[in-house]
């Protein structure tokens, strides 16, 4: 029984571990996700044509968009327009390696074209969506031969002559170019004696700019009042730059580039067109800021352009205005090694613009630049591992070098064994060294942390009241507050401190308010009671004390105690209390 009971537990387990299973599956079916498909169409413009001779012409158009579409065919469709339109398109196959951009066509008919035949032409292409066309164009044989001019110009009243046939070229045939943002105007022309040439002047304005393609045009019109364009010329459009106004400029000062078909947005010029600095291109903006150009050096500099067709170097050199050592201050003439090193007049933003740039020196000693925000035009160096002596402060930098013709001082603490090495407590110790006025010094030992200021060369500090007996101290200083950074002169002495002594107390009587001078040494940090009431003092030094007699003092006579952290005394005479 126990045994079939069992048998049924194991096909349950079994059935609910396959149940399981199938839902695990069914829950981490991979979810399919349907990438979107961009069915817009493709995008053609049918353009200019050019070079109509005899029976050749070169078409053109461009591919806007073509959607990653595989293109199975692309090219030009051309139809003779008649009145009845009866021709037959013709289809100009160009292949199937289309991208997007322009697309010319250099085509050649199977006879002359005639005086007078127009002809529609229109960009396709085919892929296996369909078949796109692009906006159909025409042109008309009118006779007119133009040799095509592909030219770089500066757009400086240039005047530009077309060769070519223009017997048939009418007065009412305009010419016309087309600037940036698709706009046309129109421009006057010549045509030569011969009729071999014509020539207008290709004006100075400020819509161009180095890059700007510009293409010049005849508008030709029939006598049906229908316009075709024929090109003429397709000019790329030169910048140039002028020198600067002034040849001197501080390092942080921007060089402005100013000239013709020069942009004076913040936008980089179309390449190529770049700033000539001793021979290095740099990429044109509208000014030019020195301290971003790598590797360059020194504090005069060749100034010129390439604009892709003439380089041009400037006569007169740029020159950086020099910082001078007399502009240079120490806030303190006396510095110690190690410590923070405080400058004025540097004006490393002007003259240096990246510190890191630049090497800094205390004499011939390195030393670091410490950025510190918080002390405004004043720069912070990190002195460490000078010797001492008097110095000159100066750096050397990728384009000048600048010292100082202030000094400062540099010492290692050095300080002096006192001639006294036993003290009563609270009695001042007074140590000579080498000092530095003003400074605050640190003072420690077992429990002690006491800071005088240095004042005449030496510094003066009485020990706090526990410290009794042989104790040792260390002298320093703070290096740098920001990173809690302190120095100790490695020298070390020992001292000792007596505890307070009583010699006398005087008068013996008195009535309460009446003033009880003690005398003896160490007596500045004691506290007193007199019959058990605290007496208040009117005057403390190390060797002597006045109190005033307490009023709750007891009448007759009372015990005198004095203590001092864990030293009580009780006076070997009482006082009368009137």
């Amino acid at each position: 029984m126990k045994k079939t009971r069992s048998i049924h537990i194991v096909a349950f387990f079994l059935l609910w571990l396959f149940i399981s299973s199938l839902s695990i599956l069914v829950g981490c079916k991979k979810k399919e996700v349907i990438e979107p498909v961009d069915y817009s169409p493709v995008q053609l413009e049918t353009t200019t044509f050019s070079d109509l001779e005899d029976k050749t012409v070169t078409l053109n158009g461009h591919i806007a968009r073509l959607n990653g579409i595989p293109v199975e065919d692309y090219g030009f469709l051309i139809q003779k327009i008649t009145t009845t339109n009866g021709e037959k398109e013709i289809v100009v196959s160009l292949g199937k390696k289309a991208t997007v951009g322009n697309v010319t066509l250099k085509y050649r008919h199977n006879s002359n074209f005639e005086l007078g035949d127009r002809y529609r032409y229109t960009l396709y292409v085919k892929t296996k969506n369909g078949f796109y066309r692009g906006e159909p164009n025409t042109f008309e044989v009118d006779g007119i031969k133009i040799n095509l001019l592909e030219d770089k110009l500066v757009p400086n009243n240039n005047k530009v002559t077309i060769t070519g046939d223009f017997q048939f070229l009418s007065e009412n045939i305009k010419l016309y170019y087309q600037s940036q943002y698709q706009r046309e105007h129109v421009i006057p022309y010549q045509v030569g004696s011969d009729r071999k040439s014509l020539s207008f002047i290709f004006p100075k304005s400020d819509n161009f700019y180095h890059g700007n393609k510009v293409s010049v045009f005849l508008r030709v019109k029939d006598q049906s009042g229908y316009a075709s364009n024929r090109t003429i010329a397709n000019i790329e459009v030169l910048g140039v730059a002028n020198p600067p106004v002034k040849t001197k400029f501080y390092l942080n000062e921007p060089i402005p580039i100013r000239g013709n078909a020069i942009k004076w947005d913040g936008m980089p010029m179309s390449a190529p067109f770049y700033m000539l600095i001793n021979g290095k291109k740099v990429e044109c903006y509208h000014q030019v800021n020195l301290y971003e150009i790598e590797s360059l050096k020194g504090g005069k500099f060749q100034l010129g352009y390439h604009n892709g067709k003439d380089s041009v170097i400037f006569k007169d050199s740029i020159e950086l205005i020099r910082p001078l050592g007399s502009n240079i201050h120490f806030t303190k003439k006396v510095i110690h090694s190690p410590s923070l090193m405080k400058v004025d007049g540097i004006d490393m933003y002007t003259y240096l613009m990246n510190p890191e740039k630049a090497s800094y020196y205390l004499g011939k000693h390195s030393i670091a630049h410490f950025f510190d925000s918080s002390t405004g035009s004043i720069e912070t160096f990190t002195v460490r591992d000078v010797p001492d002596g008097v110095y000159t402060f100066g750096y050397s930098s990728p384009y000048y070098s600048v010292s100082s013709t202030e000094r400062v001082e540099v010492r290692t603490l050095k300080w002096n064994t006192p001639a006294d090495l036993t003290k009563f407590v609270g009695e001042p110790f007074t140590i000579t060294g080498n000092f530095i006025d003003g400074q605050t010094y640190s003072v420690t030992g077992n429990g002690i942390y006491e800071y005088p200021v240095a004042q005449d060369g030496k510094i003066q500090f009485a020990l706090p009241g526990y410290i009794i007996g042989s104790t040792e101290i260390q002298i320093g200083y703070s290096v740098n507050y920001n990173y809690n950074e302190n120095y100790y002169s490695p020298k070390k002495q020992q001292l000792y401190i007596h505890n307070f002594e009583v010699t006398s107390i005087t008068p013996l009587k008195g009535y309460p308010g009446d003033v009880v001078t003690i005398k003896g040494r160490g007596l500045s940090q004691i506290n007193v009671t007199l019959g058990g009431a605290y007496a208040t003092s009117v005057f403390r030094s190390s060797e002597e004390l006045r109190f005033i007699v307490p009023a709750f003092a007891s009448r007759g006579k009372n015990e005198v105690i004095m203590t001092m952290h864990d030293k009580t005394m009780k006076y070997k005479d009482l006082i009368e209390v009137l």
